[in-house]
């Protein structure tokens, strides 16, 4: 049973943007040191990046949660497997909500073009 369902489409040149900015890199940003670890050591960091920001605000829409402060981004984890594919870690108070709600499995699925991202999350119960 689907108990969240989250959308996020981006422009790439928003990411690569913020990027230029510095503001997403730092240590109270929204990615952790392993997400930064991957995203810039790829040949095209932007699209790591793209591809990492909008698998955690599906997440945060499936989840209904609500954004106080920019820490919460950091509870969303994404982590890239061995076949490319990409994973979600919950962690603190949203893994804490994700049980609350009867969640078991989060599914996520990425998809970009040379101008956007998207990502989309599906709570399993």
């Amino acid at each position: 049973m689907i108990v969240g369902l989250g959308i996020d489409l981006l422009e790439n040149s928003r990411v690569e943007r913020e990027l230029a900015r510095g503001d997403w890199l730092l240590d109270e940003g929204i990615f952790t040191r392993e997400e930064i670890k991957h995203c810039s050591g790829s040949r095209n960091p932007a699209l790591r990046y793209a591809a990492c920001f909008a698998a955690k605000e599906a997440t945060l829409k499936a989840m209904n949660a609500r954004i106080s402060d920019l820490t919460i981004f950091r509870e969303v984890e994404v982590q890239a497997g061995a076949d490319s594919e990409y994973r979600l870690v919950l962690h603190g108070g949203l893994r804490a909500q994700f049980e609350c709600r009867g969640a078991r499995q989060i599914r996520l699925s990425v998809a970009r073009n040379a101008k956007h991202t998207v990502a989309m999350v599906i709570l399993e119960g």
